[in-house]
């Protein structure tokens, strides 16, 4: 949040309550709010000596918590006891994902573990549109990476969830859908493989891969079914003074919520446990609670508990989906569901899913950049087979594993898995829709809330206006420039009416991380950009790392212009046009003697202004290429050669390019090259260029307009105060 926001909402709310005394409570809710969003960072989240146990060889004790990667050099994660003379306080967590040197010793998880370690605090790559791993890494307390030599290991120090977690793996992990049984019944989405998310998230069915209200749901019912059929037989056997009926209910809710403790307290679950609580206290004292007022009580109780939980989409996704449920149930002509046919009840169940999917939809496609179009379908089947076929069977299955080596489920599922098979291969699971901003996002949330209204419908209209106010003046430049933050390496974009040109591709990770598929593409899909050319510089890992996935995922066409077919390296000398820009290679004529020095130079050019993009052009062909187009190398924004490095940027290259211009750093935090080198810097700032780094800055868009340009950056524009 920039600095003014906070100030300035506390004095419009105080402004405002200074007129109108309804808004005291809102404004005595704000103070509150700020009070113990405050109160919990210091208490859970802030640690005084962080900064004093970076960058230097520190002894450490920890527990590994998970196996990220499995090797003779693990990547492992640990929540840390203590570090030199520190001690992490019991009501915190301190973790640290650390590539481990353990010699002879094979570590699993729940270990105990010392040895020698040294840390960084953890940082990691930022841009607009992916996936924000510092934002991820705060919420889950992830302090730190760096490397461990481990010492010395104690195992089997498991917790309860660990041994819980085990135990549902092998109980579950040989069926086809072994990996969707264990999310359900442990809420680690760890094991889930990323094309399975893909293809949920695309029926529409990404709700079940986190416990949500309907897992609880779902688990009350059962267990309190279970209760009482086991009570049954020894009625005569209690006392008439014991309502059985309320101790089968609040036995269920203590099941229910182990099952939200184990299966990681979700905020879903945490909303769903809490409003099932108030519905049996209410029940038990004979007393009556709105549901605007238990879903209000819930709300308060969880940011109460955990105000950070505001990051989590998932918050607004479960309270968003229950409140809509809770308003149809609330409507004059529900009840009509619960007393006629079931050809009734299953229309008002196809009403529920059609509601949900009109709620939702502005979250999922803020999410997602899209629908599920056989969202509303399949869930009419999935919700019904989950609560009365699948979670049965899984609960019946744990139970009987207690004691038996016996497989229940083989039918269920093997007829499950063809159908889930069966649907994957349909094709109008997905409509691709673009991205929306978060104006954009709350404002449509706040038409479909009022229109729920019937006293505030008509005023519906104000943020119908405003929202198409802020479409007209949200214009989009002629073309624009990004350049992504992928680590060592580089990936620049430029879009121009709706079309994009790639330069470079970044880096590919052990072959399981590849910079193209996982920051490069979103933003295409983000964007709705249609990839029409693809150069690559040169071949070297952190430029060409994502050549593979290219080709793999159907973009190959866009190399042939200049690399041609099949593809080839360097790339050809030509100049095509692109809209209303033109794309010219300049260099090489020929393969020069290192690949560096064979990077394909490009100039980018609408006329007025130019990107110059070099590649890992040494000073060598700076030379040449200054020779060669003296004034033609002149450029408004230049990527500097090499990432900074000292064999590039030649005092004649940086002043052919010009002064006063922009230049960009595509570099990894940290790194062991120590890039930028301060003497570069010190060129281009006597030069006196706007510089700008991938490493500090995060992803980079320059906006192109005819008479001028603006920059913005993903650091800037995800500017929180605790990530500071």
């Amino acid at each position: 949040m920039d600095n003014w926001q906070l100030p300035g909402s506390l004095a419009l709310l105080v402004f405002v309550s200074s007129y109108f005394k309804l808004f005291s409570n809102v404004l005595a809710g704000f103070i509150l709010g700020i009070f113990v969003t405050a109160l919990h960072y210091q208490l859970f989240y802030q640690l005084s000596w962080k900064n004093l146990v970076v960058d230097k060889p520190v002894k450490i004790t920890a527990q590994v918590t998970q196996i990220i990667k499995a090797g003779k050099r693990p990547y492992i994660q640990v929540d840390i006891k203590s570090i030199d003379k520190f001690q992490v306080k019991a009501w915190q967590h301190a973790y640290a994902n650390l590539s481990t040197d353990s010699g002879n010793i094979t570590l699993h998880e729940g270990d105990m573990v010392s040895g020698i370690a040294k840390l960084k605090t953890f940082r990691s790559r930022k841009n607009i549109y992916g996936f924000d791993k510092e934002l991820y890494a705060f919420r889950n307390h992830v302090y730190f990476k760096g490397k461990l030599k481990v010492t010395y290991r104690i195992g089997d120090t498991n917790t309860l969830q660990d041994k819980y977690r085990h135990f549902v793996l092998s109980t579950f992990g040989a069926y086809k859908f072994g990996w969707f049984y264990y999310v359900l019944m442990t809420g680690d989405k760890t094991l889930i493989p990323q094309i399975e998310k893909e293809r949920f998230r695309m029926l529409g069915l990404s709700h079940l891969l986190a416990i949500s209200g309907l897992h609880i749901a779902i688990f009350f019912s059962l267990s309190f079914l279970l209760i009482k059929t086991v009570i049954y037989p020894f009625k005569n056997l209690i006392s008439q003074s014991v309502n059985v009926h309320i101790l089968g209910l609040v036995c269920a809710l203590v099941l229910a919520g182990g099952y939200v403790v184990l299966s990681g307290m979700q905020v879903s679950a945490q909303r769903a446990w809490f409003m099932t609580f108030l519905g049996v206290l209410c029940y038990a004292l004979g007393a009556r609670v709105s549901y605007t007022r238990t879903l209000t009580y819930a709300l308060t109780v969880i940011l109460l508990i955990s105000p950070f939980t505001l990051l989590n989409l998932g918050l607004y996704f479960s309270f968003a989906a229950v409140a809509s449920i809770l308003w149809l149930l609330t409507t004059p002509s529900s009840s009509d569901g619960f007393k006629i046919s079931w050809v009734n009840k299953c229309v008002w169940f196809f009403k529920i899913q059609l509601l949900l999917f009109l709620v939702l939809s502005p979250l999922m496609v803020f999410a997602f950049q899209g629908v599920s179009l056989s969202g509303v379908i399949v869930n009419l089947i999935a919700i019904p087979l989950l609560s009365c076929a699948i979670f049965p069977a899984l609960l019946a299955q744990g139970i009987v594993s207690v004691g038996y080596n016996v497989q229940l489920m083989d039918q269920i599922d093997h007829l499950t898995y063809l159908g889930y098979q069966w649907l994957t291969n349909l094709d109008y699971n997905w409509l691709e829709v673009g991205y929306i901003s978060v104006t954009q996002t709350v404002l449509m949330m706040l038409i479909l809330f009022m229109l729920g209204h019937a006293l505030i419908r008509a005023y519906a209209v104000i943020p119908m206006v405003v929202l198409m106010v802020h479409k007209a003046v949200d214009t989009s430049p002629p073309w624009q420039i990004n350049i992504f933050d992928v680590g060592h390496g580089s990936a620049i974009l430029v879009q121009h009416q709706g079309k994009g040109f790639l330069y470079d591709l970044g880096a590919n990770y052990f072959g399981t991380y590849s910079m193209f598929e996982q920051v490069i593409l979103p933003y295409l899909r983000a964007r709705d950009i249609q990839l029409v050319h693809t150069i690559v510089s040169h071949d070297d890992g952190d430029h060409a790392g994502g050549l593979p996935d290219l080709i793999k995922l159907s973009f190959g066409e866009t190399l042939h212009a200049f690399h041609g077919t099949p593809y080839r390296q360097p790339c050809g000398l030509k100049e095509i046009t692109f809209g209303q820009l033109t794309i010219r290679s300049i260099w090489p004529s020929e393969r020069q003697n290192d690949d560096n020095n064979s990077s394909c130079v490009v100039i980018v050019d609408d006329g007025k202004h130019k990107l110059l993009l070099p590649g890992d052009i040494e000073s060598v062909t700076e030379n040449k290429l200054t020779a060669q187009y003296g004034k033609q190398l002149h450029a408004d924004f230049l990527l500097a050669p090499h990432h900074g490095s000292r064999t590039s940027s030649s005092i004649p290259f940086v002043r052919a390019v010009g002064d006063k211009k922009t230049v960009i750093f595509s570099r990894s935090h940290n790194t062991a090259w120590q890039l930028p080198h301060q003497q570069i810097l010190k060129r281009y700032l006597d030069a006196e260029y706007k510089i700008y780094d991938t490493a500090l800055d995060g992803q980079i868009q320059i906006r192109v307009f005819s008479d001028h340009f603006e920059v913005y950056t993903a650091r800037n524009a995800k500017n929180l105060w605790f990530l500071r």
